[in-house]
């Protein structure tokens, strides 16, 4: 046990002075979280705190999060590293290794009620969706961190495609409707500001109604698109329709149309109005126009002819007159 409090030691001696002199660190700041490193493992944990720091990476770790924080601090951010870090150890030191800006993540580190603070760093420490998570708190602030606490999986989703309004959109969310809308949230955050607001404020003031359309989207239309630019023109034009049970179908040419929920039958009986109607404009009216056209010209031709042997029988009689 003593050989390995001696790496422990030594390691935390090697840390000190292994900044350039551009980026020299004080050695008892450095100290001061490398001691609470050990303190987190504990008398009993010297050999895995050695292991952390010297095979982990735990030692480069430590050294960009004490720069960071000596840059953007000084001793007191130092100081409170060291606190988190000694009490939740290398997860904390992870999880501010991922953060952008050290300071405004243990501001909203120290909001949380003390049982969430695990959890919070533990998403945060947790690589590339980690990195993420911080980048996300860096820009909405600590309601991108609660979101994703109370909404895992989906929360940081709804805070990067609707920011503040994503928050409340969440809270009115079951978890599996969560999910759902989820899916399609990158979607909406791509449509035009003016359709966007249209969509948003369907889905915060008729909830349910607009997750149950969704919810009938996907399963009749699996892996079609629902919030394109065209469908959402469709949807904000017949907004009563759609909040009433309709649905968005294509037609045969891929345009979505709004059609009347009535079982298999309504619905079939439905389709082959669509299709008359589709095969009468685009295909019998022409020909009927066509017809028309012919038929008129053969009226004024005929009509013409009888008018002109007319004529002609009228002068053969006055001349035998």
């Amino acid at each position: 046990m003593r050989q390995v409090a001696l790496a422990l030691i030594l390691c935390l001696g090697g840390l000190t002075f292994h900044t350039q002199p551009a980026q020299a660190v004080v050695p008892a700041v450095v100290s001061s979280v490398g001691k609470a490193v050990l303190k987190y493992f504990g008398k009993q944990g010297s050999e895995e705190a050695a292991e952390y720091l010297s095979r982990k990476g735990g030692k480069e770790i430590m050294e960009r999060v004490v720069l960071t924080a000596t840059r953007q601090g000084g001793d007191e951010a130092v100081e409170q590293v060291a606190k988190l870090t000694g009490k939740y150890g290398p997860d904390a030191l992870a999880a501010l290794d991922n953060a952008p800006s050290i300071m405004p993540l243990i501001r909203t580190l120290d909001e949380l009620p003390s049982s969430q603070v695990r959890t919070a760093l533990t998403h945060l420490a947790a690589g590339k969706p980690g990195r993420e998570l911080a980048e996300a708190v860096a820009q909405y602030g600590g309601s991108a961190l609660r979101m994703e606490l109370q909404h895992p999986g989906a929360g940081l989703v709804f805070v990067r495609a609707f920011g503040d309004e994503g928050v409340e959109l969440a809270s009115k969310l079951t978890k599996k409707h969560r999910i759902l809308i989820a899916g399609h949230a990158d979607d909406i955050a791509k449509l035009p500001a003016t359709q966007k607001a249209g969509v948003m404020g369907m889905l915060k003031g008729n909830t349910d109604e607009m997750v149950a359309f969704v919810g009938r989207f996907v399963e009749e239309n699996p892996g079609k698109i629902l919030f394109t630019v065209a469908a959402t023109t469709v949807i904000l034009a017949e907004p009563d329709r759609i909040l009433g049970g309709d649905e968005i179908v294509f037609d045969a040419d891929g345009n979505p149309v709004v059609m009347r929920k009535g079982g298999f039958a309504g619905r079939a009986i439905e389709a082959g109005g669509e299709v008359a109607s589709h095969v009468s404009t685009n295909y019998l009216r022409p020909v009927y126009l066509t017809v028309m056209a012919f038929v008129g010209v053969f009226v004024v031709v005929w009509g013409s002819l009888k008018y002109w042997a007319f004529r002609k029988i009228k002068a053969a009689a006055d001349l035998v007159r």
